[in-house]
């Protein structure tokens, strides 16, 4: 039986490149290993280092017909993870500044906009303008409006006519659009 002779990185290359699962599993065994040494010697965590290796190792086996290496593997490699290593470090202090203006924004109230501050205050006027109405017609208002109900059930609930419901429904809309346009308008301008 013939002694087989190691393969030099080119010729695995070479034979990587046409998808031969040996050649990669070959190139894998050599430089893992020191590539993750590399890898956690620059970011200082052994996940993060060991995530970077596999994703180098499995980009070049998922694009193994388009690899092209000018250098050698050793170099080619270690390039891959510093430029991995620092597209990592870019993303996280992006990631990181975007946490910081976010929990800043979220500290000093921003969230809270004029227009919320608006609409909250017109809300509260239309509640209590609503609470002025005479007892029977906010009744009816608020089983139409908030309830959601019909006429027909506002009358049969309160045991009044349906053409009271829709007398008291107006009456109220009335009053109310008098009030608050005049409020609406005052707060716009």
């Amino acid at each position: 039986m013939a002694i087989q002779t190691p393969k030099t990185d080119q010729e695995l290359v070479g034979l990587l490149k046409s998808g031969d699962h040996v050649a990669f599993t070959e190139i894998y065994n050599r430089y893992w290993v020191v590539l993750f040494q590399h890898a956690r010697k620059m970011l200082q965590d052994e996940d993060a280092a060991v995530d970077i290796v596999q994703d180098v190792f499995t980009t070049i086996w998922i694009k193994n017909s388009e690899l092209t290496i000018t250098t050698s593997v050793k170099a080619y490699l270690y390039a891959a993870v510093r430029n991995r290593i620092i597209s990592s470090i870019r993303h996280s202090k992006v990631h990181e500044s975007y946490l910081d203006s976010l929990t800043s924004i979220i500290e000093k109230g921003e969230m809270v906009t004029d227009e919320q501050v608006r609409f909250r205050e017109f809300s509260a006027q239309v509640e209590m303008e609503i609470s002025k109405l005479p007892p029977r017609m906010r009744e009816v208002f608020e089983l139409s409006r908030n309830e959601g109900l019909s006429h027909k059930q506002i009358a049969e609930e309160l045991n009044i006519a349906d053409e009271t419901v829709k007398k008291q429904i107006y009456k109220a809309m009335k009053a109310l659009r008098l009030k608050l346009d005049t409020l609406l308008f005052t707060m716009l301008f």
